[in-house]
């Protein structure tokens, strides 16, 4: 097995959707959001890191289980990032 850091983008779209249990096209939504930004390769491929998914993986938290639409979790998101807190640790 190969030691990949987590930031190295990694996975193509159709894997990183399989790996948060979302279709490819919500993740082409949470960019053109602005929720997300994959690393593109020279033929404009997006590629996920293990970064992306678990950051990905935060926001279907926020949309499935708090029930968030969108500008919600973008708000979330900058908040989180001022206050160096995820909201899952509000919950504890």
């Amino acid at each position: 097995m190969v030691d990949v850091s987590r930031n190295q983008p990694v996975y193509n779209i159709s894997i990183a959707a399989e790996l948060v249990g979302v279709h490819p096209r919500t993740l082409r939504i949470y960019e053109e959001t602005g929720l997300i930004i994959p690393a593109r390769t020279e033929g404009n491929t997006r590629l996920f890191s293990n970064a992306d998914i678990e950051i990905l993986q935060h926001i279907r938290f926020l949309i499935q289980e708090k029930g968030l639409n969108l500008a919600g979790v973008k708000l979330i998101l900058m908040v989180e990032e001022k206050l160096s807190i995820r909201i899952e640790e509000w919950f504890e």
